[in-house]
């Protein structure tokens, strides 16, 4: 059963189909008692006729039994009610009322039960002679098998059950097979109006063969057309509005005057941490900042734009709060409200380290400032030895370097933050690079009473000025920090697709208090463990970090114990033009 459509008429066929069935039994039950009654009847009467023409009892006894009792029973009753004759046993409570019935004349018909079968009995009164019975009548008394409750009837119901349901099954096979093929053209219809439902916005193309269906098909076609066109076109411009509002980089919020969220996109979720529909939600449930729900208080108090700051998961928003216009909100005659959250998290970011830039810088500046402000103060006394006058020269031009050694080391790093390189990337014979450093550094070790060992070979694609800084930053920082008769070693080793250079001494070490910060910018290790006589920024691991990490993409790690010295590890990638490069060399060594 396919539909509704469908199961009403199968019962409807069904319904028929049994009442015929009854109206037919009905029929023949009453066929087959008039056929009984008759038959009966005209038996009675001919056998009653006899009986007038008989003048004694055994007469009467003999005609009785000369009848089968399987084709008809008899019972011949005196006008008292007293069994003269029969042909079969008298039934144990007979039924006598019939015979006073028939005692005024006429036939009294009656359905009896006898040995557990349905008769049909008639009795009638027959004028006799005196000498038969006094009052000179007697009662005949005819049963004979109801065919109507025979095995016969059974037979005809159950047959006509049985073609009955054969014609339901047939009925139902073709009224299913007409109903398939006239709901062709509405299936049609559905399943293009659930596809425009489900979002696959087309045309309905139906044609019918039923005249019946064609006008509704033809107009729900063209209705279909027209909403597929209209709804195609307001999910192209949802999707463009939901494309523009999750890729603007703001969290956007809506709400109404009650502060109910009306819409907002996914970079709010993102935002503030949440999952799932906010939409409905009232602001207070979804943000628990108290800045926040002030400024929209604000707003709503005065209609005047304003805004705060916002930070969460280590990321700071400027949120600003505005009073919205547009048709949508007009159409609720209500106001709508905007919240916006800007990402100035790098802003912030950039803000402080520009403050704590230039505090370090300030406090870097000041002391060879003030130095060099003494001596030459004491430079203006009138009386000053020529030893004095040396000694405030010779102070005045070491803290003067040291000013220029700091100013470089700041508008190089400068620089760096501006992300200005004034070189391209090339591949680098870092073995090289690292022997010509370590030999430009060997009069500073000498006279440090420090060694240098260097050794290995590796290319990677790197920008060589830049490179160059670093390493040298590194070596230079082992032989500063080392002790008399210490050590450093320098070595370059190739490792898969990256290139290590490490740098180790076997000077002073690194506190571990120290070691999470030797990259900061300024920071310096504790005075009493440095040479008074080098000059140092706090700006050189921060550098060399800068160029390793932020410019190459690579990784530096420190492993330091104090009093026994430190190794910085330098990873870098070789990139493309270092591995042709290799694999050029590799082929000319095999040649």
């Amino acid at each position: 059963m396919r539909s509704k459509l469908s199961r009403q008429i199968f019962t409807t066929i069904s319904v028929t189909l049994i009442l015929v069935i009854l109206l037919a039994c009905g029929g023949y039950l009453l066929a087959s008692y008039l056929n009984v009654r008759s038959t009966l009847s005209s038996f009675s009467q001919q056998y009653a006729r006899q009986l007038e023409d008989m003048d004694y009892v055994y007469e009467l006894e003999q005609s009785a039994n000369m009848f089968p009792t399987r084709s008809v029973i008899i019972f011949i009753y005196s006008s008292d009610g007293n069994l003269i004759t029969s042909n079969a046993p008298p039934p144990e409570n007979a039924n006598l009322g019939d015979l006073q019935t028939a005692a005024s004349g006429g036939e009294v018909f009656n359905t009896v039960e006898y040995d557990g079968i349905t008769m049909l009995s008639l009795t009638t009164r027959v004028n006799v002679e005196s000498n038969i019975d006094s009052n000179g009548r007697i009662f005949l008394r005819v049963l004979i098998t109801a065919d109507w409750a025979s095995e016969n009837f059974w037979i005809f119901f159950g047959s006509s059950i049985a073609v009955a349901l054969l014609l339901i099954l047939l009925a139902m096979g073709i009224t299913n097979l007409n109903l398939k093929r006239s709901m062709r053209p509405l299936e049609a219809v559905q399943k293009g109006l659930n596809d425009i439902n489900n979002g696959n916005f087309h045309g309905i193309a139906v044609s019918t063969d039923y005249e019946e269906f064609r006008g509704i098909v033809s107009q729900i076609s063209d209705i279909s057309e027209k909403i597929s066109a209209s709804l195609s076109s307001i999910k192209y411009e949802q999707r463009k509005a939901a494309f523009l509002l999750d890729n603007i980089g703001q969290g956007i919020i809506a709400l109404s005057d009650t502060r109910g969220i009306l819409t907002y996109n996914n970079a709010v979720l993102r935002i503030l941490g949440l999952q799932g529909n906010i939409a409905g939600q009232r602001l207070e449930d979804v943000i628990d900042d108290e800045s926040i729900i002030a400024a929209v208080a604000r707003t709503q108090e005065n209609g005047e734009k304003d805004g705060c700051e916002f930070r969460r998961a280590g990321n700071v928003y400027r949120v600003e709060t505005l009073i919205a216009s547009g048709s949508w909100f007009e159409t609720y005659n209500t106001f709508a409200l905007l919240l916006t959250f800007t990402d100035i998290t790098q802003e912030s970011r950039s803000a402080d380290i520009r403050s704590e830039f230039f505090a370090n810088a300030s406090h870097e500046l000041k002391t060879p400032l003030t130095v060099i402000k003494g001596y030459s103060e004491l430079l203006t006394i009138p009386g000053q030895s020529e030893k004095n006058i040396s000694r405030c020269v010779s102070e005045i031009q070491t803290n003067a370097d040291k000013m220029g050694v700091l100013i470089n080391d700041m508008l190089f790093i400068s620089r760096l933050d501006a992300n200005i390189v004034n070189e391209e990337k090339a591949a680098v014979d870092l073995g090289g690079m690292c022997r010509s450093i370590c030999d430009d550094m060997g009069g500073a070790a000498q006279n440090a009473g420090v060694t240098i060992f260097c050794e290995g070979d590796g290319m990677a694609e790197c920008y060589p000025k830049m490179m160059t800084t670093a390493i040298t930053n590194l070596v230079s920082n082992a032989v500063k920090y080392n002790r008399e008769g210490g050590s450093v070693w320098v070595k370059v080793h190739e490792d898969g697709e990256y290139v290590c250079i490490s740098v180790k001494d076997n000077g002073i070490g690194i506190s571990d208090e120290d070691k999470p910060r030797v990259f900061e910018r300024f920071f310096k290790a504790d005075k009493a463990h440095t040479r008074n006589d080098e000059l140092s920024t706090g700006l050189g691991l921060a550098i060399v970090k800068h160029i390793i990490v932020n410019m190459h993409g690579g990784e530096i790690t420190l492993e330091s114990e104090e009093g026994k010295g430190s190794e910085f590890i330098v990873k870098l990638a070789k990139g493309k033009e270092a591995e042709k490069n290799d694999i050029s060399d590799e082929t000319q060594t095999g040649n």
